[in-house]
């Protein structure tokens, strides 16, 4: 396999690492078949063998701009945390290492949105005492809500950015979250 880089995450994916976050995927990748960037979960259009990862001066964002990566880095890291601490109190394995995974591709969205908007870290956010939730199924219920959220957010705010990297990055990730819903609706 030859080695492609994700232009909106800027990772590198090789034989190494072309199924990390396997179950954070519909279909998962093969060695064959490198469907989604393993880091962020775009999908294969922007998955490059010679790409240059999307950036955009920092001179060039608008302060609301600048304000949507900052709600848009909070709401990833958010769900990210949401994912962490569901996966330790579902009961089902399977779904554990689901969750698992999707934290960390919803973290990989929060650090692009960091390089975007030059923040200079992630933001540490109180995070909610999920042990309200007993069953696996009312995990789902809230994973998928946070995700149709995200898919919202993405939506309503690609359109009143002033880059058009950036609005490229937001419906990417959107279609991202889109794909979320469908696998946290299956189970």
């Amino acid at each position: 396999m030859e080695t492609l880089k994700c232009i909106i995450c800027g990772m590198n994916i090789n034989d190494n690492n072309y199924k990390f976050n396997n179950s954070a995927f519909i279909d998962g990748n093969k060695n064959e078949y490198i469907r989604y960037c393993p880091f962020c979960g775009v999908n294969e259009v922007y998955l490059k063998e010679n790409g240059e990862t999307y950036n955009v001066e920092l001179s060039l964002l608008n302060d609301n701009t600048i304000k949507i990566l900052d709600h848009a880095m909070k709401l990833e890291v958010f769900n990210g945390d949401f994912y962490v601490e569901a996966s330790k109190l579902v009961k089902d394995t399977a779904l554990k290492k689901r969750f698992w995974d999707l934290s960390k591709i919803e973290y990989m969205h929060a650090n692009i949105h960091k390089r975007l908007g030059s923040f200079k870290e992630l933001p540490h956010l109180n995070k909610p005492d999920y042990t309200r939730y007993v069953t696996d199924k009312e995990f789902l219920k809230v994973a998928k809500q946070r995700e149709e959220h995200a898919v919202a957010f993405y939506n309503k705010y690609s359109k009143q950015v002033s880059s058009t990297i950036v609005e490229k990055v937001l419906k990417a990730l959107s279609k991202v979250e889109k794909e979320h819903i469908i696998l946290v609706n299956t189970k």
